[in-house]
C-alpha cells in the first residue's frame, strides 16, 4: 500500500506533465511564429527590391547599388562583400538568412536572381537587414514572454484549484474506508454516505457495499436459522436414535432387534426429511417444477400419529377432517414438518381435550381446545419456534399463517392455501 499513489499525487503528476506540455507547446509555438514572421517579412522585402533592382541597373554600368531603405543589391558574386559567405546549393528567388559566426544572431537575408541588365542576363545578389525590424523582433520576444509567464500563472492557479478538487472528491472516499476498518466485523448495518461532495459514483458505491452487506446479513441469517430450526427439529428423532441404541444392549432377540432397527431407520429418515426441508428455508429455490399432488387423509393421520407419543398420558382426542379433495405444490416432507409443528403445538397446549385437523381445497387448520394464545404453557423446551418454521415454510410456498383464539377455548391454526399459484420459492430472511 505504501508503494501506491494517492489521488492527490496523481493528480499533481499527471498536471505537471499536461501543464509542461502546454508550457513547452506555447513556447515552440511563439518561436516559430517569430521565425515565420521574420522569413516572411524578408522575403517580400526581397522581392521588393527585387523590382526596384531591375530597374536601378538596367541601363547602368554600376556593380551595386543600394535600395533605400534597407537593401543592397549586388551585380556577380565578385561584387559581394568580403565578409558575406554565400551558402552551397543557393537556389533562385528564395530568402536565405545568414547568421553572425560569433552570436548566431541574423546578420542578413540575401537572395539570388536573374536580372536583364543592358540586354544581357545576369545573377544579382539582394542583400536585407532590418536593424528596426530586429529590434522589433526582440520586443515582440518579450511581450510573449510575458504572456507566457501569465499563462504559467494561471495553470499553477488551476494546479492549486485542481488540486482543491480533488482533495474534496477523495475525502469522502478516506472517510469511508476509515470508517470501514473502525468497523466491528460483525456490524452488517448499513453505512451512511460520509460528509463531503456527494458525486454519482460515491452515492453508487455506498449503495452498492450496502447492497452486499443486506446479502451477507442475509447469507449469516440463513445460517442462524438453519441452526435454530435444525437443533429443534432434530431433537426428537436424535433421542429416539440414543433410546434405540441403548436398548440394543439390553437384548439379542432378533424381533427385539429388528424393531429397534427399524426405529433407527425411521428416526434417520425422518433426520434427512428434516435436514432437507431446512435446508429449502433457508436458499432459494427453483420452484415451478413442483408436481401438483394430493393431500390425503392418510398423510395427515400419519403426521398425526408420529406425534402421538407426546400425548400418551393425555385425554386428548385427535380427529382428521378432509372435507374434499385437496390438491398443493409442496413435497411431502415439507408438508409433514409444517403439520407436524402446528400438531405440537396443539398437544402442548392441551392437557385435555380434542385435537381436530380438517383439510379443505383452500386451507388447513389445526383445532385444539387447550390454553389458548394467551398462554404460555410450562415445561416445554422450544414451544413458538415451531410456529416459528410453520410461518416460514408458508411464507416461501406463499400461503399465509393465521393463529385466532375459539370462542370455546383453545385456538385454531389457519393455513390458507393457494393452489392455483407457483410457489416464489425465495428463502426465508429471518
Amino acid at each position: 500500500m505504501s508503494k501506491v499513489k494517492s489521488a492527490k499525487q496523481i493528480t499533481f503528476t499527471y498536471f505537471a506533465i499536461v501543464a509542461f506540455a502546454i508550457i513547452a507547446t506555447h513556447f515552440s509555438l511563439m518561436e516559430s511564429t517569430l521565425e515565420d514572421l521574420e522569413y516572411l517579412n524578408a522575403q517580400n522585402r526581397l522581392n521588393y527590391s527585387k523590382e526596384v533592382a531591375q530597374e536601378l541597373l538596367s541601363d547602368s554600368h554600376n556593380t551595386s547599388v543600394a535600395i533605400p531603405p534597407f537593401s543592397f543589391a549586388y551585380v556577380g558574386k565578385e561584387a559581394l562583400p568580403a565578409n558575406i559567405t554565400i551558402p552551397d546549393n543557393f537556389q533562385f528567388n528564395t530568402a536565405v538568412e545568414l547568421k553572425q559566426e560569433e552570436t548566431q544572431d541574423t546578420e542578413y537575408f540575401i537572395m539570388k536572381s536573374q536580372l536583364i541588365i543592358r540586354d544581357q542576363v545576369q545573377t544579382v545578389y539582394i542583400l536585407y537587414f532590418d536593424e528596426i525590424y530586429e529590434f522589433s523582433e526582440e520586443q515582440i520576444f518579450w511581450s510573449q514572454a510575458k504572456q507566457l509567464i501569465i499563462s504559467i500563472t494561471l495553470l499553477l492557479v488551476s494546479f492549486a484549484v485542481v488540486l482543491r478538487i480533488s482533495q474534496r472528491l477523495t475525502s469522502p472516499l478516506s472517510t469511508l474506508a476509515e470508517e470501514l476498518e473502525a468497523r466491528s466485523p460483525h456490524d452488517l448495518t448499513p453505512i451512511p454516505v460520509p460528509k463531503g461532495v456527494e458525486t454519482k459514483e460515491l452515492l453508487q458505491l455506498v449503495h452498492s457495499f450496502n447492497q452486499y452487506q443486506a446479502r451477507l446479513h442475509t447469507s449469516v441469517e440463513r445460517e442462524r436459522s438453519f441452526n435454530r430450526y435444525a437443533s429443534h427439529e432434530l431433537r426428537t428423532p436424535l433421542m429416539v436414535i440414543k433410546g434405540a441404541v441403548s436398548l440394543l444392549g439390553q437384548s439379542n432377540e432378533p424381533v427385539f432387534i429388528e424393531k429397534q432397527r427399524q426405529r433407527l431407520l425411521s428416526a434417520s429418515n425422518e433426520m434427512n426429511d428434516f435436514v432437507t426441508t431446512l435446508l429449502s428455508l433457508t436458499r432459494d429455490e427453483d420452484l415451478s417444477n413442483l408436481v401438483l399432488r394430493s393431500l390425503d387423509k392418510e398423510e395427515v393421520e400419519n403426521i398425526l400419529q408420529s406425534h402421538s407419543h407426546l400425548i400418551n398420558h393425555k385425554p386428548i382426542n385427535c380427529e382428521v377432517i378432509l372435507k374434499e379433495e385437496t390438491k398443493i405444490k409442496v413435497p411431502e416432507t415439507t408438508i409433514k414438518i409444517l403439520i407436524g409443528n402446528l400438531v405440537k403445538n396443539a398437544f402442548a397446549c392441551t392437557e385435555e381435550g380434542t385435537v381436530t385437523i380438517t383439510v379443505s381445497p383452500y386451507t388447513i387448520e389445526v383445532a385444539d381446545t387447550g390454553i389458548g394464545l394467551d398462554t404460555k404453557p410450562r415445561g416445554i423446551e422450544g414451544y413458538g419456534l415451531g410456529l416459528v418454521i410453520a410461518n416460514d415454510i408458508c411464507r416461501k410456498y406463499g400461503w399465509q399463517l393465521d393463529l385466532v383464539n375459539n370462542t370455546t377455548g383453545g385456538c385454531t391454526a389457519t393455513i390458507t392455501l393457494q393452489p392455483n399459484e407457483t410457489p416464489n420459492g425465495q428463502p426465508i430472511d429471518s
